[in-house]
């Protein structure tokens, strides 16, 4: 869901898409992404015009365009950025970047990619960091970044959340009015403390994992890898798209995101599948390649970057933002996950150790 309302309307897509040269029939607004996606349809074809949200700067677009025009080079299927008519690779209206792409007719999904798809996305990953690797991009996850974290800080901003939540007024849930709805909004309260107080306890771990980022593979990626970025036909990809958040980062960070995030993994209390796990890095690992280091660190790095988000919990008793309840579920399932992989980190490790 888009985080910022549009200021676009039929006409001014009308105009934006003039200065690629297009001349529009009609717009739909499409219900994916942070940023705010039209699917243009005009007498050229049919186009994807993102109107991105208002912190992101020109620099940002024309990064992320030319990542794309370098992987058309090495031949990886990705959505090319159309020009303006002036040679530009955006455009701007009152201060939102706009950009317009191929539109790749596709499936695409969000956290419940089919299990036949595993292999192609992990296949596509490697190929991705294996076409990547000589690219030039900004390093993250870094030396700077580790020396930067503090227990205190961590801490600190799970108990101002947890203030929040005792001053929220949330508790003094009304009498004699709707009981169900009471019961559950004292069931979220609850939930929401537990999982504060587990985050707190969690990252009070984290000095003891920060050894396992020495020695591993850091490769230039795309930084948010998951099932919603691919544009599937069947069992097939047909495109990888997005790469607003490319980075040079842990590959095995990107790695097991990729995997947890795209199949839902530890949804519901459910436990994490380790064999199906070892069986997609073993995949990814016929496109590039892993050191043992990197299988030994794996559950320890991304559950040390995962660990510190407060990401869902502010938005819902902070910010309030629009769409907070699905937020706050979206935090519910990531601090799932990380009570899953603490609990298996070990057996992980291991697992992809022996491979």
């Amino acid at each position: 869901m888009s985080l910022e309302k549009s200021i676009l309307n039929e006409n001014r897509i009308r105009d934006i898409v003039k200065c690629y040269g297009l001349t529009m029939l009609e717009s739909n607004k499409l219900p994916i992404g942070s940023a705010n996606c039209f699917r243009v349809r005009c007498a050229e074809g049919t186009y994807f015009l993102k109107e991105y949200q208002s912190e992101i700067a020109r620099a940002e677009v024309e990064q992320e365009t030319a990542v794309t025009e370098y992987l058309t080079g090495k031949g990886f299927p990705v959505a090319r950025f159309l020009k303006t008519t002036a040679g530009e690779v955006c455009t701007e209206a009152e201060g939102r970047i706009i950009s317009v792409q191929e539109y790749i007719e596709g499936e695409t999904y969000l956290n419940d990619l089919p299990k036949p798809l595993f292999k192609e996305s992990a296949k596509y990953l490697g190929m991705l960091h294996a076409a990547l690797k000589d690219y030039p991009m900004k390093r993250g996850m870094d030396e700077q970044w580790l020396s930067s974290f503090s227990v205190e800080d961590a801490v600190a901003k799970f108990d101002k959340l947890l203030r929040v939540l005792d001053d929220s007024g949330v508790n003094d849930v009304p009498s004699d009015t709707n009981p169900i709805r009471d019961i559950n909004l004292l069931r979220t309260i609850s939930r929401i403390r537990a999982d504060l107080t587990y985050k707190k306890d969690l990252v009070r771990k984290l000095p003891q994992w920060r050894q396992y980022f020495d020695g591993i593979t850091y490769t230039p990626t795309h930084g948010d890898y998951t099932a919603c970025q691919l544009i599937c036909d069947g069992d097939r990809v047909k495109a990888v798209i997005d790469f607003s958040a490319a980075m040079c980062l842990p590959a095995v960070w990107e790695i097991m995101r990729s995997y947890v995030q795209s199949g839902g993994a530890c949804q519901d209390g459910a436990p994490f599948d380790t064999a199906d796990f070892v069986s997609y890095v073993s995949e990814y690992r016929k496109y590039a390649p892993l050191t043992r280091r990197d299988l030994t660190a794996m559950p320890y790095v991304y559950i040390y970057q995962l660990s510190q988000s407060s990401y869902g919990y502010k938005e819902f008793l902070v910010t309030k933002s629009e769409n907070r309840n699905d937020l706050l579920r979206f935090a519910f399932w990531r601090t799932n996950i990380c009570r899953e992989i603490e609990r298996k980190a070990a057996e992980i490790s291991e697992a992809l150790s022996a491979m």
